[in-house]
This record gives C-alpha cells, structure tokens and sequence, in this order.
C-alpha cells in the first residue's frame, strides 16, 4: 500500500506532510493512497463502495486488481484538516470467491467544509458480476466491462459501458447512461432509472426483448410493436430477450448502436 499526503498554505509556506491551496480564506490538505488485491481471481464477482466523490472503474488487460484515490480535505483549520485527511481509508481484497474495494471517510469536524475523495479502480478483463454503490455526490463511470453491472449513483450520475450481459443503474439525482457494444446483447433483466434528470440508453445491433421507456419526453428509435405515445412506449423489440425498462424524470431515450 503507498501513501502520499501534503499540506501547503496559500501562501506557498510548506508544512510537513503536505501540499495546499487557498480561496476565500479556505487551505486545503491533499494526499493520495493505493491498494491492491493480487489474490483477487479473474472473473469473479467484485462490490466496490465509496462516498465523498468521483468513481471510475476500468475493465483492463491487467493481472491485478487495483484501487487508488485522490483526496482533498477543504477547510480553515489545519490540524482537524489533518486529522480528517489521515482518517481517509482505501482497502482492496481479493481471493478465489471474488473481490472487494472500499473507503473510508471520516465526519467533517468543526475547521473543515468539504472532504472530495476521487477513486479509480482496474479490474481485470473477463465476464464478472459487478456491483458499484456510490453514498456521496460524486458520478460514477464503469467503462470495458463484459458481464452484469449494478450501480447505485446519487447526485452526480452514472454511466457504463461495455459487453453488458445486464445492468442496473440508478442515479437519484443526476442523469444515467449505458452503452452496451454493439456486437453484445443483454441476456437478464436491464433497467436504467433516473428520478432526477435523463436516461440513456444504447443498445446492441441484435437486441430484443420487452422493453418500456417512459419519461417527461421519450425517444426510441428501434422499432417497438405496442404503445408508443410522447411519454411512454412499451411492448416487443421483435425479437427474444429479457425485459429492458428505461425510465427518466427528464428525457428517456433508447438509440441503437451506430
């Protein structure tokens, strides 16, 4: 596991163990940590859970899995700045059974205002199960994968891509979008949800199933056998495949891949 943490006043005074910045009165307290599961056994399923900022997550040709966060600690009084900056946790475990990616991210004391932590995890290739749950404001990105993804997005959003066998992605208060490759198919169950803003979803040249898209505005362009109004369409792709449903505050869109 590596380490790395700075301290630096606006004025460019270093202190020990840091690098900093100032507006309006606010220093910052920075650092970075990473982690790694090399027991971790390709294929298997991984759970990733972080708070407190963004999320990217890569399906790679790589061994190991691999985690590493950025964090900034945003506040007016250096040493409980310091203290949350050291109480932010990064842990990687991997065997036979699968793999697990957390933080930990302590409570904002008194001196300080913000505490973003940026995370970034590679994963090897190969068809997983993949669950993502992001508590904070942060959006989250999974791009390469090829198997089942659930994420659990808040304020910032959410967006997949891949050779997406399923997928369930909801964002409670921002946009989602998934983009399956164009030579895959769904094969289980897919829904998009986004009660706070737009949702998009691309699919594959070969997908079929019951699929419904409902929102503020609708747009499918794949030809849908059933009900097709302004808000809502549902009904038959023509061809078998699981239920897809799409559904949207906002704008609810469905494309085909190009």
């Amino acid at each position: 596991m590596l380490c790395v943490r700075r301290f630096v006043l606006a004025a460019a005074v270093g202190l020990v163990g840091g690098s900093a910045s100032a507006e309006d009165g606010d220093i910052s307290y920075e650092g970075g940590n990473s982690s790694s599961a090399p027991g971790y056994a390709r294929g298997k399923p991984v759970s990733i859970t972080h708070s407190s900022g963004n999320l990217s997550v890569n399906c790679l040709d790589t061994d190991t899995l691999t985690a590493r966060m950025k964090y900034v600690v945003t506040g007016s009084a250096e040493g409980p700045m310091e203290t949350a900056g050291k109480g932010i946790g990064l842990a990687a475990y991997g065997d036979a059974n699968g793999g697990k990616v957390s933080t930990r991210v302590p409570s904002k004391p008194s001196g300080v205002s913000e505490i973003d932590v940026t995370l970034t995890v590679n994963i090897p290739n190969g068809p997983l199960t993949l669950t993502v749950t992001e508590t904070g404001k942060g959006w989250v990105q999974v791009q390469g994968c090829d198997g089942t993804v659930k994420i659990s997005a808040g304020a910032g959003g959410a967006y997949a891509s891949g050779a997406l066998k399923g997928a369930t992605v909801t964002a409670t208060g921002s946009a989602v979008k998934v983009v399956q490759a164009k030579d895959a198919v769904f094969t289980s169950t897919t829904s998009l949800s986004a009660p706070g803003g737009n949702a998009t979803l691309v699919l594959g040249a070969a997908q079929g199933g019951k699929i419904t898209v409902k929102g503020t505005e609708v747009s499918v362009a794949p030809t849908v056998m059933g009900t097709n109004t302004a808000t809502l369409v549902s009904g038959d792709l023509g061809l078998a495949g699981p239920t897809i449903s799409v559904s949207a505050k906002d704008r609810a869109e469905v494309a085909n891949s190009q």
